[in-house]
């Protein structure tokens, strides 16, 4: 299956999820990104705004903010990704692909600069893979940093294999509602 019919097949299993069995995955993923010894240990996270369909970040934003870390979100410019300091979820508004994202940056981070980037995907494998929406963002981001790469999805997201091309960035850690695959 090509890329773009996964991308279809993924985005209707995330829809489809009923909200209350949602909200319960999310409690489930929170807990477990929470515990991770990389997010206790990261001085600087950076989170992806999630919107209702994904793997929430807004509980592990706030509990960044109550354990004074510095925390990222990403605003889309053009081909790449700026990594922009938040300092309240009130700042996260839709942008231009959609994503919340903050409105006006008054900064940027380096990607060298953040220990711990949480990543969005439509779709993950069991090796380490993701599937976007498709601009590469995330993989030109990837490629500059030596930060912890850790993906957030429901267990439907989830497939033993998925295309790759040269340029994809595999994860370090997946979890999902009900597992933690470690590459």
């Amino acid at each position: 299956m090509n890329k773009q019919a996964l991308r279809k097949q993924f985005r209707e299993k995330r829809r489809t999820l009923h909200p209350d069995h949602r909200e319960e995955k999310n409690i489930l993923i929170t807990r477990k990104l929470l515990e991770l010894q990389e997010f206790k240990d990261a001085k600087s996270v950076l989170f992806y705004g999630s919107i209702p369909e994904e793997a929430d970040t807004h509980k592990a934003i706030q509990k960044s903010f109550d354990l004074n870390k510095n925390v990222y979100v990403p605003k889309v410019n053009g081909e790449h990704l700026k990594i922009c300091p938040l300092l309240d979820l009130e700042e996260l508004k839709p942008g231009d692909l959609g994503i919340l994202e903050p409105c006006e940056p008054i900064s940027q981070a380096h990607p060298k600069d953040i220990d711990l980037i949480v990543i969005p995907g439509l779709a993950f494998d069991q090796k380490g893979h993701r599937l976007g929406q498709g601009g590469g963002h995330y993989d030109r981001l990837l490629k500059e940093t030596k930060g912890f790469k850790v993906g957030l999805a429901f267990d439907e997201q989830v497939t033993e294999e998925l295309p790759t091309e040269v340029h994809d960035v595999p994860l370090d850690l997946l979890l999902t509602d009900s597992h933690s695959f470690i590459f």
